[in-house]
């Protein structure tokens, strides 16, 4: 876990030739990357070789996560040529290097039919992963959620609070507890994939454990903005628990935002 003062990238630089890669020299930061609110991101440069190097943000993992399991199933996924490789990785310090992926995405790449099919490829891929993860627990994650909530002492959006009781019995229902599983990505926004019209490639696996497959579906859903008929044509997934799945992953990502405002 990442603690105290943050580690700045040029420090993060000084252990590059423990990095694989047979880097030619010492990597220059050229600059910093877009990316969430939880990590840090510099794309850096050694010779012709370009990568990013990721400094962990702190508590940014979700209940029962830990980077050692980020680390193998980010190998795992990169073996398969789902992400690219990594190079290094210092946990204690909060550091990751992988390789760097030319991005030349459209501006609007859920407007492509052929990105979609991609993207959806690589959940399937990601679902079919057999790796020793540990197992996402919605019920867990939305108590933690709460918790951050009512640790701030400020009131809660009332809208959060009557959708509370309801999205416990939907974890309840029937549909979710025999809902497929499998390893999933857990955060398949439009950011988190890489690449180009021939080739994409999925990043961040920090969010990646044992879960309920239709999540992955209903994120990429409503992140991509694409429509229900388009998500079960390539999912197979009943209709009815696509739904749900759509207004839970909703009320986390809202629950999340009142833990950050």
């Amino acid at each position: 876990m990442v603690t105290g003062k943050p580690l700045q990238p040029e420090t993060a630089v000084g252990s590059w030739q423990q990095w694989q890669g047979n880097l030619p020299g010492k990597p220059e930061i050229i600059s910093r990357l877009d990316g969430g609110r939880s990590n840090r991101s510099y794309l850096l440069k050694s010779g012709n070789q370009k990568l990013v190097l990721r400094l962990n943000g702190s508590n940014s993992l979700l209940p029962g996560g830990h980077r050692d399991n980020e680390m193998k199933i980010w190998h795992a996924a990169s073996a398969a040529g789902l992400a690219p490789p990594l190079l290094y990785t210092d946990e204690q310090q909060g550091i990751l290097i992988s390789r760097y992926i030319e991005n030349s995405l459209p501006s609007q790449p859920e407007a492509s039919k052929s990105i979609i099919e991609q993207a959806f490829t690589l959940l399937k891929r990601c679902h079919q992963l057999q790796v020793d993860a540990h197992s996402l627990d919605l019920a867990g994650h939305i108590q933690q959620y709460w918790h951050l909530i009512e640790a701030k002492g400020e009131p809660a959006d009332i809208t959060l609070l009557e959708q509370r009781k309801p999205m416990q019995a939907l974890l309840e229902s029937p549909h979710f507890k025999n809902a497929e599983t499998g390893l999933c990505h857990h955060d398949p926004i439009m950011a988190n994939f890489i690449g180009g019209l021939e080739r994409l490639y999925l990043i961040d696996w920090e969010y990646a454990a044992k879960g309920l497959l239709v999540m992955d579906y209903a994120a990429l859903a409503i992140e991509w903005g694409i429509e229900d008929t388009v998500v079960l044509a390539n999912s197979g997934i009943d209709p009815e628990l696509l739904t749900m799945a759509k207004s839970l992953y909703t009320y986390l990502c809202n629950l999340w935002e009142q833990t950050t405002a």
